[in-house]
């Protein structure tokens, strides 16, 4: 009995390394209170994204402007309808500090990686608020993953009772069903399911959090008020 306890020992021992081999650390782009930008490894990469990648400033400064979300976080519709008006997904300050961390983590990432952000900030009561997601570059398209926008830690979970890590895992929703992201002007934008199909992506748990962008569309001059 003590030799098999040792020898499963020993083989959960091997597998716990194997697997922190197989997962490389995340690669620290920017750190400072409330902000984490950084190079992570990707599983659902598939055939590898088009990385490094050049965005210019103008570029994702533009996009990231333009998107919104809208809340669908109807009580009784487990967030099938819609509720609300749209809202800017991130402020002029949260841009200004993040996309040019941003262009340097696609600059420095490999095909395998995606560029993650993490921001977090107190509403008036005190409470957490996160802002996460990652970005990453195929065939031309830049796609955005927003996984959480301004979310609180205690919203409404509809498939889990506990607070997720978002921290160690930036593109994981805390509150799946709280909001639909979108973005203006709306023909900068590739639809999901027809992007995936171009460029060989495996998608993401909820797509309606996918913005891919054609960058060679994107004009920053245009007006993007949500």
């Amino acid at each position: 009995m003590r030799r098999i306890g040792t020898l499963g020992l020993i083989a959960g021992c091997l597998l716990t390394a194997i697997g922190c081999v197989a997962t490389p650390q995340p690669i620290v782009i920017s750190q400072t209170p409330g902000q984490v930008i950084e190079v992570r490894y990707d599983a659902g990469a598939g055939g590898g994204h088009a990385h490094p990648a050049a965005v210019a400033l103008p570029q994702l400064t533009a996009i990231l402007k333009g998107v919104y979300i809208r809340g669908r976080d109807v009580v009784g519709t487990a967030g099938i309808l819609w509720g609300g008006d749209s809202e800017p997904a991130f402020t002029e300050k949260d841009i200004s500090q993040i996309a040019p961390h941003l262009i340097a983590g696609l600059a420095k990432a490999s095909p395998v990686d995606l560029v993650t952000f993490h921001l977090a900030q107190q509403d008036t009561n005190h409470a957490r608020l996160v802002t996460s997601g990652g970005v990453f570059v195929r065939n031309g398209h830049l796609y955005l993953i927003l996984a959480n926008a301004r979310t609180s830690l205690s919203s409404v979970q509809y498939e889990t009772t506990y607070e997720p890590d978002t921290l160690s895992n930036p593109v994981l929703p805390i509150a799946r069903y709280k909001f639909v992201a979108g973005i203006l002007p709306a023909d900068w934008r590739v639809e999901t399911s027809t992007a995936k199909r171009m460029d060989g992506w495996n998608g993401y748990l909820d797509e309606s959090k996918v913005i891919v962008v054609d960058l060679a569309r994107v004009t920053p001059s245009q007006k993007q008020t949500p």
